[in-house]
């Protein structure tokens, strides 16, 4: 039993460092982590040579991974960080590589 719940944490890891493991996902994150609650809008107009819909397959896989969040207020829907944890997961990468 101990190894099957190990199996799904396991899993569920390896599902988030999937969806942040692209160059323009991590952008998406730490523009949502520098500005808080945004709509996709605004998302594409801070990511220069954005094509909408491929921002929407990238917000919808990172929100699958349970890294982001939305919510709708009328015809808008606001994406923002999940968790705070993920600032934390993205930190520790950024001190696992040398950027120097």
């Amino acid at each position: 039993m101990e190894v099957q719940k190990n199996d799904k944490k396991l899993a569920a890891m390896a599902k988030v460092l999937k969806a942040v493991a692209n160059h323009n996902r991590l952008r998406i994150v730490q523009l949502l982590l520098d500005n808080g609650e945004m709509t996709v809008n605004e998302i594409c107009e801070k990511l220069e040579n954005c094509e909408q819909s491929l921002l929407s397959h990238h917000l919808a896989a990172l929100k699958e991974a349970g890294v982001l969040s939305s919510r709708r207020d009328g015809r808008k829907i606001f994406y923002s960080s999940a968790k705070k944890e993920i600032e934390n997961l993205l930190s520790c990468i950024e001190n696992c590589c040398d950027t120097e």
